[in-house]
């Protein structure tokens, strides 16, 4: 992906309010409401309405009259690709979040989209998420939902436990909407993004480059760059301005602030926040000047922070105690904690059966607790560590905390335990609104248990399941599993507590429910799934090796979808269980589902690459097994784009290359529409394949590479003399008039310039 890099003395980033024509002004129906959830259930615009609070006008001016922004914005050079992609980079903390960008897009005929990576939210925040956010954002300031779309989520609706959009789908569908509009993608913080995301990510934006001419994208991240001293500065004003104890500043006092801070800490914008907060902490000008005379050139930010929590270890009364309460909370939640969250969070006690909201902390202690270590959002609400290097220095210091997953799951547990959250469970219309912890423990408390599971947490969570069901809690977790299923949690058919240990693969505590014997161990949830599918699904290793070791589990019991735990686990990718289940003689490795869909089927259309290698080994797995819509292995790998997967399938001599489905499109067919040339030039080796076999509706495999602008399948299909390049299908369409029409005129060109091209092509 060729890009322009700004490269300088000086990063700080910011989107603007121009989002708002995005974001605002609809009103969304239930089912538009539920298709732009289905898309992503992330929400980027909350995040930028946080971060637009805490700009200071001015920081960053710098960039908007570079040569290589106004290059970048110029849209006369529509599609040139090297002035596509504009870079910003800085040090981690340089401040490249608070940059002025997106005003510039304001009162032209342009869709702006923004992302924020961040650290505590890597587990959410994959490139299927990400990009589908991008695509929400677009979708909801259209009065219309593009058909596409709007089929695609329709047809997960129908099915029980609906999966979101896969990634293909995503790029598809992002590649369609901006083809013909201009679009911005600011894309902010990519170094805080997870490794093993981070280069779908990319790969999936060069190809949607590709085919969208009217797209910028704006990327943030991090190398070796300090912050100017004039951002320096106005921050240091702001923040002055805002001093809650002015008594306690002077004019000589702020002007040696204005002059020091900015000469001895010039690395990063996040050593100047904290040694301005540490200041303003202080309550006499003495300990202020104090304070300002042992900052010492050179700091890091280890130190820093180290001395920080000195400080909030130091604090007298309860302050302490909430203050590394809350950094704990932060620091280890499975995702961003919303402040009523964290403050109720902080409010349970421990061997109590009630709550009680007396006992409840305001943010605002909070944040004078932590010492300008967690900043909070107003619109989102959402509370934050001050940045994520902070992250990385608590993680590289474990010792700070004791056991902080156990004592989180006891926290969860001991709220879902609790009179106010029981007497929810037995409200048949049932008000949450005052129990907004209820989501987190629901969701996450197993997480925590998993991880770290103390006795006390071990005791609650036997406690919970005994009075399981139609606990509340079953409505946000089962919820969260299919989002497209029935809402009002008394519609739920059973969720047993063996069900809930086993979805999140608790040793133990599956152990004992075993022996309190109280539950079929067979028995099937609202979508028919057994203590052994949800462990299969959800890779837990050895809760899946304790219920097969019992003689009463059937391991080949199928859900509402006809699938079964093996099913499961190769949907899902999870080699270990996957070969722990084909270990058992009662497991059939080719069972398909009410789909019609076998093992290796569900395999190859996810993409589990070494799943499907553990499959292909079987003597009793059909590598051409078709599904109902007679699609093959190699015919799933091929539309979803594996590539890897597809190459290994034809590296089997019994796979048949050619099979057509239903529809009569072979793998070729289907590798040629999505632009897979490796897959293409393997599948053509094979003397079985026709490479000018035609579907029902008369498209070629050309046609359908011509129709999608995949050039470099152009090429190698029309290097072939047994392929016609101006066959046409059955509305007398050809390659060329699809090219031409859609746009690509690389592949006009190709087409063109072939010898073989008749006069009346077009």
């Amino acid at each position: 992906m060729s890009r322009y890099t700004i490269n300088s003395n000086n990063n700080c980033f910011n989107n603007t309010s121009s989002f708002s024509n995005v974001w605002n002004n609809f009103t969304v129906a239930d089912d538009r409401s539920q298709l732009l959830a289905w898309l992503s259930p992330l929400e980027p615009r909350l995040r930028h309405r946080d971060i637009q609070e805490h700009r200071v006008d001015n920081v960053g001016e710098w960039l908007i009259q570079t040569d290589e922004f106004r290059s970048w914005y110029d849209w006369s050079l529509e599609g040139e690709g090297n002035k596509a992609v504009l870079f910003c980079h800085g040090d981690p903390g340089v401040g490249k979040t608070f940059i002025r960008l997106c005003d510039q897009a304001r009162g032209q005929n342009t869709t702006v989209t923004c992302f924020y990576f961040d650290f505590a939210a890597r587990k959410e925040q994959s490139a299927t998420n990400m990009l589908g956010s991008l695509l929400k954002q677009i979708v909801s300031g259209m009065e219309r939902i593009p058909e596409e779309i709007s089929r695609a989520f329709q047809e997960q609706r129908r099915a029980i436990g609906g999966r979101g959009p896969q990634l293909p789908d995503i790029v598809k569908m992002l590649q369609t909407i901006t083809s013909s509009q201009r679009t911005f993608m600011c894309i902010d913080a990519l170094d805080e993004c997870a490794a093993v995301h981070r280069a779908k990510l990319l790969d999936s934006l060069k190809q949607i480059l590709g085919k969208s001419p009217g797209i910028r994208i704006f990327l943030t991240g991090s190398v070796s760059i300090s912050p100017r001293r004039d951002d320096i500065i106005r921050y240091l004003r702001v923040r002055l301005g805002e001093d809650e104890t002015p008594d306690a500043m002077d004019e000589g006092l702020e002007a040696d602030v204005l002059e020091q801070i900015p000469g001895k800490i010039s690395e990063m914008f996040i050593l100047v926040s904290l040694n301005i907060e540490a200041i303003l902490q202080e309550s006499t000008t003495y300990r202020r000047r104090d304070r300002l005379s042992k900052m010492t050139d050179g700091l890091g930010l280890g130190d820093a922070y180290g001395a920080t929590i000195g400080r909030i270890k130091a604090q007298g009364g309860d302050k302490s105690r909430l203050g590394m309460a809350a950094l704990m909370w932060i620091s280890h939640a499975q995702r961003p904690l919303r402040t009523d969250e964290l403050c109720r969070a902080l409010a349970v006690e421990l061997g109590s059966t009630d709550f009680n909201a007396n006992n409840i902390p305001s943010i605002s202690t909070l944040v004078g607790c932590c010492q300008g270590l967690i900043t909070v959002g107003k619109e989102a609400s959402a509370v934050r560590l001050v940045h994520f290097t902070l992250q990385e220095y608590l993680s590289a210091h474990p010792d700070i905390f004791s056991r902080p997953h156990a004592a989180m799951a006891e926290i969860c547990l001991t709220y879902l335990n609790s009179r106010q959250v029981k007497d929810l469970s037995t409200d048949p219309s049932p008000d949450t609104s005052d129990a907004p912890f209820l989501e987190y423990c629901s969701m996450y408390w197993g997480v925590h248990a998993k991880t770290e599971l103390s006795d006390c947490g071990r005791s609650l969570a036997l406690k919970l399941f005994q009075e399981f069901d139609g606990h509340i809690s079953t409505e946000f977790l089962l919820a969260q599993v299919g989002n497209l299923g029935p809402e009002g949690h008394d519609t739920w058919p059973p969720f047993s507590g063996l069900h809930c240990a086993s979805f999140f693969g608790i040793v133990e505590v599956v152990a004992a429910l075993i022996e309190m014997g109280c539950w079929d161990i067979n028995e099937g949830d609202c979508w028919g799934y057994t203590p052994l599918a949800w462990a299969a699904h959800n890779g837990h290793e050895e809760v899946v090796k304790m219920l097969l070791g019992l003689e009463q589990v059937d391991p080949d019991e199928p859900d509402n979808r006809g699938q079964t735990p093996l099913s499961h686990a190769t949907a899902c990718g999870h080699e270990e269980v996957v070969k722990i289940l084909l270990g058992r003689e009662e497991v059939n490795p080719d069972k398909p589902d009410n789909d019609g869909q076998t093992p290796l089927s569900l395999a190859a259309w996810f993409g589990h690459e070494e799943v499907v290698r553990i499959l292909l080994g079987r003597e009793d797995v059909n590598p051409n097994e078709p599904d109902n819509d007679g699609q093959t292995p190699l015919s799933n790998a091929a539309w979803r784009g594996h590539e890897a997967v597809a190459k290994l399938l034809l590296e089997r001599e019994e796979v048949n290359p050619d099979k057509p489905d239903n529809l009569g499109r072979t793998p070729l067919s289907h590798a040629a529409a999505h632009g897979l040339e490796e897959v293409v030039k393997m599948l053509l080796m094979r003397e079985e394949v026709n490479p000018d076999r035609p579907d029902d509706c008369g498209q070629t495999p050309l046609s359908l590479a011509a129709w999608d602008g995949h050039a470099e399948v152009v090429k190698v299909l029309l290097g072939r003399e047994d392929v016609s390049p101006d066959r046409p299908n059955n509305d007398g369409q050809t390659p060329l008039s699809f090219a031409s029409r859609h746009g690509h005129q690389k592949v006009v060109a190709l087409l063109q310039s072939h010898k073989a091209l008749t006069p009346s092509a077009i």
